[in-house]
């Protein structure tokens, strides 16, 4: 549905017109109310520009879908499998830190670093999966874009110039820590 042409010139000029409308009403009120009065105007109105501009933005990232606060509060947040992903890598870590200070001796350090290898690959693969419709419209995507701009995509037969990303994290998963100078240390 398209807005006349007086709605749409008035929403041209609200760009600029709204900010001089907040600095315009801040006056006042710290003309008649007081300085710190006008001042939390200002802030107010700047605020509420700002959560505004914030908004549309979300907006425009869906399109001309609606967008619900849940929604909105959704897109940002990581699924469990990331978080679950991020405190195994992290656990990998620390596994590392005990054994290279002494407080944990080799053989239960090859048991706990195979179980959190073996966590972190299936997160891994779990997180692949739930990003493979994205990827495969981000690669048609490419493709039509490619094409457009005159190169050949890939044909099926050639092989992959990089390997995928489940198989560089499972080798890095797989490779054989070096043992630091200070496990061997005496504490």
């Amino acid at each position: 549905m398209a807005l006349p042409s007086s709605l749409q010139n008035l929403r041209a000029h609200l760009r600029w017109l709204a900010p001089l409308g907040a600095v315009f009403a801040a006056s006042v009120a710290g003309h008649y109310l007081g300085l710190g009065i006008g001042l939390l105007t200002l802030c107010g109105s700047v605020l509420g520009g700002v959560i505004w501009l914030m908004w549309s933005s979300l907006q425009g990232l869906t399109g001309d879908v609606p967008l619900t606060l849940d929604e909105a509060l959704s897109l940002g947040a990581p699924s469990t499998e990331e978080e679950q992903k991020r405190s195994v890598l992290r656990a990998l870590k620390d596994l590392e830190y005990e054994r290279a200070v002494g407080k944990i001796n080799d053989a239960d350090y090859a048991i706990l670093a195979e179980h959190y290898r073996n966590e972190a690959k299936r997160l891994l693969r779990a997180v692949d999966a739930d990003l493979g419709p994205e990827r495969d419209r981000a690669e048609q995507i490419l493709a039509e874009r490619l094409a457009a701009e005159g190169f050949e995509p890939a044909r099926a037969g050639e092989p992959a110039s990089e390997p995928s990303t489940e198989a560089v994290a499972e080798d890095a998963l797989d490779a054989p820590v070096a043992k630091s100078p200070a496990s061997d240390a005496a504490p």
